[in-house]
């Protein structure tokens, strides 16, 4: 708990200075969709779960018009959707996450963006619908997961100032499955979530 701690108050902190001590910064807010799904070896794009994203976005000039620093907390959904002869079930994963990235800026209209995030799992359900047309929904123990998440993410967006439209690829790099029976089992999970947003500037 205490290294999970310590990562969020060094992000926060790398937020904070970025917004505090850059001569050129721009804060903002966006919000989007999220597809997400759950792998243990390669990423795929079945069972894809439709979610949401919003967050607080800071945005720091290195190089003017060049390179920039971008740094974002924010809330966002995670999970994946099983189809089976039974019906069909979500799980639904929420996470605070923070993501950190260097943004490479082209003509000041296109930039392409890749870096790192850190994200601390919130809250975690089941749901879902029967063939028989029964719903169901249920909270599960967030002591069953690695509450902690981390990750590459990189993407790309056009900003019109002061509206920005983005595509954005989150690769995780933890096993978020913490649980006597999948450590029996040998079961691995990790996030792979795509997001598409629109983010506005001031």
């Amino acid at each position: 708990m205490n290294k999970i701690i310590g990562l969020f108050a060094f992000l926060i902190l790398v937020f904070g200075l970025n917004h505090a001590q850059a001569q050129d910064t721009r804060l903002g807010v966006r919000g989007g969709l999220n597809l997400s799904n759950l792998f243990a070896d390669e990423p795929d794009d079945t069972n894809l779960r439709a979610g949401y994203s919003f967050a607080l976005t800071s945005k720091s000039a290195l190089i003017e018009d060049i390179l920039f620093l971008q740094a974002e907390l924010g809330y966002s959904t995670k999970g994946s959707r099983i189809e089976s002869d039974l019906g069909e079930t979500s799980l639904n994963l929420g996470y605070i996450d923070l993501p950190v990235m260097l943004s490479l800026g082209f003509a000041n209209l296109i930039y392409v963006e890749g870096g790192v995030y850190a994200g601390y799992l919130v809250n975690s359900s089941v749901s879902g619908q029967t063939n028989l047309g029964t719903s169901f929904s249920s909270n599960l123990s967030t002591s069953d997961f690695n509450r902690l998440d981390y990750g590459l993410v990189f993407g790309a967006n056009i900003d019109l100032k002061p509206i920005t439209i983005g595509a954005r690829y989150n690769y995780g790099l933890q096993n978020i499955v913490d649980n006597d029976i999948g450590n029996f089992l040998g079961t691995e999970a990790r996030n792979s979530t795509f997001q598409v947003y629109v983010g506005l500037s001031f």
